[in-house]
């Protein structure tokens, strides 16, 4: 004869209910909601990055040109990033700035993303050649 296992009624099945099942899967759909989320959120990010980067090389890329048309005036130029965004170029001296304001000059130059008053993306000090 069939002893039934101890501590089981006779008869039982083994395994689980349907509701146990369901509520299972809607754990594991949670779960994985939850990582696609999360996985957009950080695809968003690296994106917002690399354009942020992207950005930032274009500043250096006109802020060196710049430097290397030749003489620094003072001097405010605007354009736009390769992605349509404004910048501004800003050409000053410092020399007011110093303690000794005597000397060559010492030109800043700050490009900023839209106007002059715009978040700064690069600047820079360009010592100048002595007054003559």
């Amino acid at each position: 004869m069939n002893d039934p296992k101890p501590g089981r009624e006779s008869g039982g099945e083994d395994g689980f209910t349907l509701v146990e099942v369901l509520v299972a899967f809607a754990i594991a759909a949670l779960g994985i909601l939850l990582a696609l989320q999360i996985a957009g959120e950080a695809t968003l990010g690296l994106r917002r990055v690399a354009a942020l980067r992207i950005e930032a090389d274009e500043a250096e890329g006109v802020c060196l040109r710049r430097i290397a048309d030749g003489a620094l005036a003072p001097a405010t130029v605007a354009g736009r990033f390769s992605n349509g965004r404004p910048w501004t170029l800003t050409v000053s001296d410092s020399r007011p700035a110093l303690p000794a304001h005597g000397g060559p000059p010492l030109w800043r130059i700050r490009l900023t993303r839209g106007g002059p008053d715009g978040a700064t993306l690069y600047t820079t000090l360009v010592p100048g050649k002595p007054d003559a």
